[in-house]
Parts: C-alpha cells; structure tokens; sequence
C-alpha cells in the first residue's frame, strides 16, 4: 500500500533564490533515489509539497522535513494510505512548473483529490492553484 502526506509551509526569509535552488535540485534527486513520488514547488514565500511512496519512507521524510528550518508554519493537507501513485516520479519546481508533462500529473492527482478525498479537495486546488497560476 502506497502513503502520501501533503503540506504547505513558509519559507525561512534568511533562504536566498540560491539556496531554494539548491535545494530543488537535491530534494529532486535524492527523493528520485530512495523511490519517493510527488512534488515540491516554492512560489512567493511559500512551499507546496506532496510526498508519494512506502508509508515508512513518507512519515520519515514527513519527520525531517518538520525539523527542517529552511521553513516553518508547516500545514499538514493530507495523510493518508492510497491505492495508487498520482506521480511517476518526483518533481520540484523554482516558482511553477513548467513542463507539460508535470503539468498533467498535477492535473491528474487533482481529480483522483476530487473523487477520493472531497473533503479535501477544495482546499487543496485552492493552493495548488494560488502556487501554479497555471491551472
């Protein structure tokens, strides 16, 4: 059985462009490596992130992602055993994504959020909506 955990979270002010750089780069590689799905987007102040994979390797990451002081004010969306993955891989964006194809995964967890989770839904669209501009 797949976990997935989302949140929202505000970025430390000291993080220069630089450094959130930096770190999408290795959050999307070394999420890749240990098998996580999902998305991490940074767009004016603010992180966006969804983490796909085993239960175990999501709640750990979850763990030290809340210790992590590059941000704060972390707001807990979803926490839950899923069926299936919404991502193929993990993704991380500097202010939207970009990529068609990232775009459409996206898209794609957002309806599976509609029928599985309703109760969550609107709020979920709401900030994905607010970090893409896009949608």
């Amino acid at each position: 059985m797949r976990y997935i955990i989302s949140y929202v979270s505000t970025v430390n002010p000291d993080l220069s462009n630089t450094d959130i750089a930096k770190l999408m780069d290795h959050v999307n590689v070394h999420n890749n490596t240990i098998g996580l799905t999902g998305i991490l987007i940074y767009s004016e102040g603010n992180f966006f992130q969804v983490l796909e994979g085993e239960e175990e390797i999501v709640k750990r990451m979850f763990e030290r992602i809340k210790k992590d002081s590059r941000h704060y004010n972390i707001i807990k969306m979803l926490d839950k055993e899923m069926n299936d993955h919404s991502f193929s891989e993990y993704h991380s964006s500097f202010t939207v994504i970009s990529d068609h194809y990232s775009q459409t995964e996206l898209q794609e967890f957002l309806n599976k959020e509609k029928d599985y989770n309703p109760e969550h839904y609107k709020s979920i669209l709401y900030l994905t909506q607010k970090f893409m501009k896009l949608l």
